[in-house]
């Protein structure tokens, strides 16, 4: 068999899902030593990566990250035989080369070959301890996006104590509920482009008059969400903070007149994650605008907790296209 499999996902403990409707993986196959063939099928209903109040017949290219980055947990237990219980960290992962039109919705769901190759292999005393990896999302022969993923894993002893320490650090303790800091006001949904206001994961923006065009807003955790915290977690998740990236940024590009709409497809993303995120901690959100032309918008983002940036990054974004018709 020569080419990779689209009939089932793959086990959800392999990418670390709960829920077998948050598995996007459905099969691997080897080309060579370095490169591979990942499948993946994009739902045409999904109630958080197709929650969108101006661009239903684009996919939203966030679940390409989604799927870049269970593909690594996958390759680092499948491949570079790290046992169930290691904990897997985010350090960067970036999106490029988005086209919008290679991500049209059609009449039934979207097949993706994600073409991997591993860049690097990070070792340790214990063996690898990690791996960059980047990607040719596929659909048919046209390619939608090329993104990039760098992830380290560590035991569950050494999260333990990496965990601990920090926690001390800040002064909490040390086996708290772990539940959200509290329940801030959101943004209205409209305003960041989506339908539903449980998807909303910013408070209302700030952006005071004759600034910088800096918008700020506290990130809204809600540790209920079905997608977001699949599994209970002791830490803010990478894809919360990626969204709440780009939902700041929508609304700063509205505000400052640099997009027409919040109807923006996410074209480009590179982030990194230098710190945890406590989940019983206040967390800031900063965006501000770097380059716009009414049709695109970059915008530079940080997150910061205590005085320190635990997530900074560049998103793009494109004003939707038209529907056709």
């Amino acid at each position: 068999m020569d080419t990779v499999e689209f009939s089932r996902t793959v086990p959800r403990e392999l990418v670390h899902r709960m829920s077998l409707t948050e598995v996007f993986v459905t099969g691997v196959l080897a080309r060579d030593e370095d490169t591979l063939d990942v499948g993946m099928q994009i739902p045409r209903s999904h109630a958080f990566y197709r929650d969108t109040a101006g661009c239903h017949h684009v996919y939203d290219p966030m679940v390409l990250v989604e799927a870049a980055r269970q593909t690594l947990i996958m390759l680092g237990h499948q491949l570079f035989e790290m046992p169930f219980g290691t904990k897997f960290i985010l350090r960067d992962i970036a999106l490029r080369d988005t086209d919008p039109a290679a991500l049209t919705v059609l009449g039934v769901p979207t097949e993706v070959v994600l073409r991997c190759r591993i860049l690097r292999r990070f070792h340790g005393r214990e063996g690898v301890s990690g791996a960059r990896v980047s990607y040719s999302a596929l659909i048919g022969d046209r390619v939608a996006a090329t993104l990039e993923c760098n992830m380290s894993w560590v035991s569950a002893t050494r999260w333990q104590t990496m965990r601990e320490e920090r926690r001390a650090a800040l002064g909490l303790p040390l086996n708290a509920p772990f539940e959200a800091h509290d329940s801030e006001r959101r943004i209205p949904k409209a305003l960041v482009d989506r339908r539903d206001p449980a998807n909303v994961v910013i408070s209302p923006l700030r952006l005071p008059p004759g600034g910088d065009g800096t918008g700020t807003a506290r990130l809204v955790v809600d540790t209920g969400h079905p997608v977001l915290f699949d599994h209970p977690l002791d830490h803010v998740p990478g894809m919360l903070i990626l969204e709440a990236f780009r939902q700041l940024s929508i609304a700063t590009a509205v505000e400052t007149g640099t997009l027409p709409s919040a109807s923006a497809v996410l074209t480009g993303l590179s982030a990194r994650f230098t710190g945890f995120g406590e989940l019983d901690l206040p967390i800031t959100c900063e965006s501000v605008r770097t380059a716009g032309d009414g049709t695109n918008a970059v915008l530079r983002c940080a997150m910061k907790q205590d005085g320190r940036t635990i997530a900074d990054g560049e998103l793009r974004l494109t004003a939707a296209p038209r529907t056709r018709g």
